[in-house]
Protein backbone atom coordinates (compact mmCIF):
# COMPACT_ATOMS: atom_id res chain seq x y z
CA UNK A 1 0.00 0.00 0.00
CA UNK A 2 0.81 3.69 -0.77
CA UNK A 3 1.57 5.97 1.74
CA UNK A 4 1.09 9.08 0.53
CA UNK A 5 2.20 12.29 2.64
CA UNK A 6 -0.89 14.13 3.64
CA UNK A 7 -1.66 16.46 1.32
CA UNK A 8 -1.64 20.53 3.08
CA UNK A 9 -5.41 21.30 2.30
CA UNK A 10 -6.35 18.35 5.15
CA UNK A 11 -3.59 19.54 7.26
CA UNK A 12 -4.92 23.30 7.17
CA UNK A 13 -9.18 21.89 7.18
CA UNK A 14 -8.09 20.14 10.55
CA UNK A 15 -6.34 23.01 12.02
CA UNK A 16 -8.86 25.14 11.07
CA UNK A 17 -11.54 23.38 12.51
CA UNK A 18 -9.65 22.77 15.58
CA UNK A 19 -9.58 26.57 16.79
CA UNK A 20 -11.24 26.79 19.68
CA UNK A 21 -15.15 29.10 19.61
CA UNK A 22 -15.28 28.68 15.77
CA UNK A 23 -19.26 29.55 15.19
CA UNK A 24 -20.90 26.66 13.25
CA UNK A 25 -21.43 29.10 10.37
CA UNK A 26 -17.22 29.35 10.17
CA UNK A 27 -16.65 25.41 11.01
CA UNK A 28 -19.00 24.73 7.73
CA UNK A 29 -17.90 27.72 5.97
CA UNK A 30 -14.18 26.23 6.21
CA UNK A 31 -15.15 22.47 5.67
CA UNK A 32 -17.04 23.68 2.54
CA UNK A 33 -14.05 25.61 1.34
CA UNK A 34 -11.55 22.69 2.16
CA UNK A 35 -13.04 20.16 0.57
CA UNK A 36 -13.83 22.69 -2.75
CA UNK A 37 -10.37 22.97 -2.81
CA UNK A 38 -9.42 19.45 -2.99
CA UNK A 39 -12.22 18.28 -5.13
CA UNK A 40 -10.73 20.70 -7.24
CA UNK A 41 -7.34 19.29 -7.20
CA UNK A 42 -8.14 15.76 -7.66
CA UNK A 43 -9.95 16.45 -10.86
CA UNK A 44 -6.48 18.17 -11.69
CA UNK A 45 -4.61 15.46 -10.77
CA UNK A 46 -6.64 13.03 -12.50
CA UNK A 47 -7.58 14.77 -15.64
CA UNK A 48 -4.03 16.31 -16.07
CA UNK A 49 -1.65 14.37 -14.12
CA UNK A 50 -3.20 11.22 -15.52
CA UNK A 51 -3.64 10.04 -11.94
CA UNK A 52 -5.81 7.62 -10.96
CA UNK A 53 -8.41 8.56 -8.61
CA UNK A 54 -6.95 5.98 -6.31
CA UNK A 55 -3.78 7.29 -6.16
CA UNK A 56 -4.38 10.84 -5.96
CA UNK A 57 -3.62 12.40 -2.37
CA UNK A 58 -5.59 14.91 -3.15
CA UNK A 59 -8.68 12.14 -3.99
CA UNK A 60 -8.12 10.36 -1.15
CA UNK A 61 -8.73 13.21 1.42
CA UNK A 62 -12.19 13.65 -0.41
CA UNK A 63 -13.68 11.16 2.38
CA UNK A 64 -12.47 12.57 5.47
CA UNK A 65 -13.30 16.50 3.90
CA UNK A 66 -16.84 15.63 3.19
CA UNK A 67 -16.96 13.60 7.06
CA UNK A 68 -15.59 16.87 8.68
CA UNK A 69 -18.61 19.20 6.26
CA UNK A 70 -21.68 16.74 7.40
CA UNK A 71 -20.26 17.20 10.78
CA UNK A 72 -20.40 21.05 10.37
CA UNK A 73 -24.03 20.70 9.32
CA UNK A 74 -23.15 20.39 5.67
CA UNK A 75 -25.71 18.35 3.56
CA UNK A 76 -28.62 18.89 5.25
CA UNK A 77 -32.12 20.70 4.49
CA UNK A 78 -31.38 23.37 6.55
CA UNK A 79 -27.43 23.87 5.41
CA UNK A 80 -27.19 28.00 4.24
CA UNK A 81 -27.01 28.16 0.59
CA UNK A 82 -24.21 29.48 0.15
CA UNK A 83 -21.85 26.27 1.58
CA UNK A 84 -24.48 24.01 -0.19
CA UNK A 85 -23.40 25.44 -3.72
CA UNK A 86 -19.93 25.11 -2.50
CA UNK A 87 -20.07 21.24 -1.62
CA UNK A 88 -22.09 20.58 -4.02
CA UNK A 89 -19.60 21.79 -6.64
CA UNK A 90 -17.05 20.11 -5.07
CA UNK A 91 -19.36 16.84 -5.50
CA UNK A 92 -19.43 17.13 -9.14
CA UNK A 93 -15.57 17.55 -9.22
CA UNK A 94 -14.84 14.10 -7.74
CA UNK A 95 -17.52 12.54 -9.52
CA UNK A 96 -15.81 13.99 -12.82
CA UNK A 97 -12.20 13.23 -11.73
CA UNK A 98 -13.59 9.62 -10.90
CA UNK A 99 -15.87 9.02 -14.13
CA UNK A 100 -12.46 10.80 -15.93
CA UNK A 101 -10.10 8.15 -13.68
CA UNK A 102 -12.56 5.23 -14.94
CA UNK A 103 -12.49 5.52 -18.21
CA UNK A 104 -8.75 6.03 -18.63
CA UNK A 105 -8.84 9.45 -19.49
CA UNK A 106 -11.00 9.64 -22.44
CA UNK A 107 -12.73 12.18 -23.23
CA UNK A 108 -16.55 11.71 -21.69
CA UNK A 109 -19.83 14.04 -23.21
CA UNK A 110 -22.95 14.29 -21.44
CA UNK A 111 -24.37 15.86 -24.34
Amino acid sequence: MDLWPIPSIVVAAVTALAIVGCTDNTRLELSANALSKAADECLLDVRDQRMKFEKSPNCVSLGALSTQYIEAGGFRNETPAKYALIAEKARTSAWIALATSESGNRLLRIW
